[in-house]
């Protein structure tokens, strides 16, 4: 087995809305907190994952990329996509911002593909914004 350990990152998309809210804040405490974000609104997300481990000295891969589309796919991407994040059960008290996606996301993957080997996931909401979240 090779020693040589590689990071290997596999970027998707999915669209979805949400709206930030606290149940147990007041209509004007929610408004004075998040402004015009109280409204439903959606982004268009990029998320990156990345895997870390030994290149395979066999395959050259960390990973096999299509396994890691097909994992990401049906277990992040289908979940999410023109869903309204605030009706998922992952965000039950917890409002729907970019890091508590990223952690959701976490949530999801790590079961799936190891947290020894899920290194980080990177949640874009647009151009600007980005949230890297690497587990606890």
């Amino acid at each position: 087995m090779s020693a040589d350990v590689a990071y290997s990152t596999r970027r998707f998309t999915f669209a979805a809305a949400h709206r930030y809210w606290v149940d147990d804040w007041s209509p004007a405490e929610n408004e004075r907190v998040f402004g015009r974000l109280t409204g439903v609104h959606g982004h268009t997300y990029t998320l990156d994952v990345t895997i870390r481990g030994p290149i395979d000295p066999q395959t050259g891969m960390v990973i096999d990329l299509g396994e890691l589309k097909r994992i990401v796919g049906e277990t992040v991407v289908e979940r999410f996509d023109h869903a309204d994040l605030c009706a998922d059960p992952l965000f039950r008290g917890r409002v729907p911002t970019t890091e508590n996606l990223a952690v959701a996301v976490w949530e999801l993957l790590a079961p799936k593909l190891g947290a020894d080997r899920l290194w980080q996931v990177r949640v874009w909401e647009d151009p600007t914004l980005y949230v890297d979240y690497r587990g606890t």
